[in-house]
């Protein structure tokens, strides 16, 4: 008996999800039905595929070269399903975008609003997590395309600029700074600095920009996402730097005011990547040209 189509496929998600309950119902399987599979699989390679340890399952030595196999074929199917639903025009498909917090919340939901406005039978899933887990996203090939807070070196990727942003420091309305235009950045070593968590972009690129200036903050708390360090600086906890367009609805309330660090460069530049091996549908590179040309809202 040779080894089918759907039997590598229930091997794929399982070996993607480590765990055959999980893949189960992403298959719409019973668990006992992705285990005959696996079983069956085996007894045609010969050799365990997987080790059981506990609820998850681990590849063994064979089931990596398996799985290394299987995302090429399923990747090379994924590849003429585009192509052939491409024949049939862009009106229709899926778009998967991958986006870094202030891109994803404050940037791309009304890019892509008037996206599908264009093209309403595209359906657009919008994926947002941290600057690096975007960037594992876009090599685990589960994203089209992703948008960086900040630049990544790696050479699987293509990454090109997408727009310039700037950084502010904010300060809650009633703090002694919210009178002034501006601040020294060595003014913020005598204050508690707020951080959103690591492996943000906008953490990156503060951190990177301060320390080209001799600037390391000790005084600092880590405090989640961009979300939570706006209410954090609300409240008085203390002060810190996000993106201008994070902060617009703040201001315009009044309960958060942003200022200009003198001595220190806060403009940077937000970025998007793909895959340099990966196939890009008409729909995706119809959005890239659309996303690019989309002007900031001011």
């Amino acid at each position: 008996m040779e080894a089918s189509l759907n039997q590598l496929k229930v091997f794929h998600v399982a070996a993607k999800v480590q765990s055959f309950t999980r893949a189960a119902e992403a298959l719409f399987l019973t668990q006992p039905g992705i285990s005959k599979h696996i079983k069956d699989l085996e007894e045609y390679y010969g050799t365990r595929l997987f080790d059981r340890l506990g609820k998850k399952v681990v590849l063994t030595q064979a089931g990596e070269i398996l799985y290394a196999r299987t995302e090429i074929i399923f990747g090379i199917i994924e590849q003429m399903k585009i192509e052939i639903d491409e024949l049939q025009g862009m009106d229709r498909g899926v778009l998967n975008v991958g986006a870094s917090n202030t891109l994803g919340i404050y940037i791309l939901p009304a890019i892509l609003g008037r996206f599908r406005s264009r093209y309403p039978r595209v359906n657009i899933n919008l994926d947002i997590a941290m600057n690096k887990q975007v960037v594992g996203n876009l090599i685990a090939n589960s994203t089209d395309v992703g948008f960086l807070g900040a630049p990544v070196n790696d050479e699987r990727l293509k990454m090109e600029p997408f727009r310039q942003d700037e950084l502010v420091l904010i300060v809650p309305a009633t703090h002694e700074w919210s009178l002034w235009d501006a601040v020294d950045a060595h003014d913020l070593l005598g204050v508690t600095f707020l951080y959103p968590r690591k492996g943000s972009g906008t953490r990156d690129i503060i951190e990177k920009k301060l320390a080209a200036t001799g600037i390391i903050l000790r005084n600092t708390l880590e405090i989640g996402n961009t979300e939570a360090v706006k209410k954090a600086v609300e409240a008085g906890l203390g002060v810190s730097i996000l993106s201008k367009a994070s902060v617009l609805r703040e201001e315009y309330l009044g309960v958060i005011k942003s200022l200009r660090v003198s001595g220190v460069d806060l403009k940077r530049t937000f970025y998007f990547a793909y895959r340099k091996d990966k196939y890009l549908s008409k729909i995706t590179g119809a959005f890239l040209q659309f996303a690019v040309y989309q002007q900031p809202a001011v």
